[in-house]
C-alpha cells in the first residue's frame, strides 16, 4: 500500500529546519518520489519469497537423491553378496576347493554396480562407503541351530550421505545396509573349504 504523499510530506517537513524550507524542498520532492514510486517492488517481493521457494526445490531435490542413493546402496550390497557366494561356488566347481574372495575383490564387485551414483568404497576406516566382509565357514553344522549351516557371506556397507546445498545445516545422513549369502553346495555335501571362507 503507497504511503500518502500530503501525510509524508507534512513529516518530512516537520523535519526541515523552519528557516530554511526553499532550500530543503528538492530533498522533500526526491524522498516523495522514492516512498510513493511501486517501480520494482515485484523484484522485491520475488527476492524475499525466491529464498523460500529455491530451499523447497533444494529438499525436493535432496530427497529424490536420498532415495536414490539409499535404493542404490541396497541393490549394490545384494548384488555383491550374491556375486561373491556363486564366485566361491563356481571356485569349488572348478578346483575342488572353495575359494572365497577377499576383501578387495568383494570392494571391485561392490564398485562394479554402485559406480558412478556412489562414490568408490574402501575397507579402510574412513572410506565412504566403507565395506565389511565377514565370512563364515559353519560347512561341519558345528555351530547348530544358532547359525546357517555352510559358507557364508555377511556384507555390511555403511555410507554417509551429504545433501546438495544444505552441507552447513545438515553434515550427513548415515545409511546403513546388511545382507548375507550362503555359497551354495557348501552345506548338503561334503567341501574343501579354503582358510578363505573363514574371516
Amino acid at each position: 500500500m503507497a504511503i500518502q504523499p500530503t501525510r509524508l510530506k507534512q513529516a518530512l517537513l516537520r523535519w526541515v529546519p523552519a528557516h530554511r524550507p526553499r532550500a530543503s524542498q528538492p530533498l522533500v520532492q526526491a524522498a516523495l518520489r522514492l516512498c510513493v514510486t511501486r517501480r520494482a517492488s515485484a523484484a522485491v517481493e520475488f527476492a524475499i519469497s525466491g529464498l523460500a521457494l529455491f530451499a523447497f526445490i533444494m529438499a525436493i531435490l535432496n530427497f529424490g537423491l536420498l532415495g536414490f542413493s539409499l535404493g542404490t546402496l541396497a541393490h549394490s550390497v545384494q548384488a555383491t553378496a550374491r556375486k561373491a557366494a556363486v564366485y566361491a561356488s563356481n571356485q569349488y566347481a572348478t578346483t575342488g576347493i572353495m575359494t572365497c574372495p577377499d576383501a578387495a575383490m568383494i570392494t571391485t564387485f561392490f564398485n562394479g554396480y554402485a559406480q558412478p551414483p556412489l562414490p568408490g568404497a574402501g575397507t579402510a576406516t574412513g572410506s565412504n562407503p566403507l565395506i565389511t566382509a565377514t565370512w563364515t565357514n559353519n560347512s561341519s553344522g558345528a555351530g547348530g541351530g544358532a547359525e546357517w549351516n555352510g559358507v557364508y557371506l555377511t556384507l555390511t556397507v555403511k555410507y554417509l550421505w551429504s545433501p546438495v546445498g544444505f552441507n552447513m545445516f545438515v553434515k550427513g545422513i548415515p545409511l546403513s545396509i546388511t545382507t548375507a549369502a550362503t555359497v551354495m553346495g557348501s552345506f548338503d555335501i561334503p567341501t574343501v573349504v579354503s582358510p578363505s571362507c573363514q574371516s
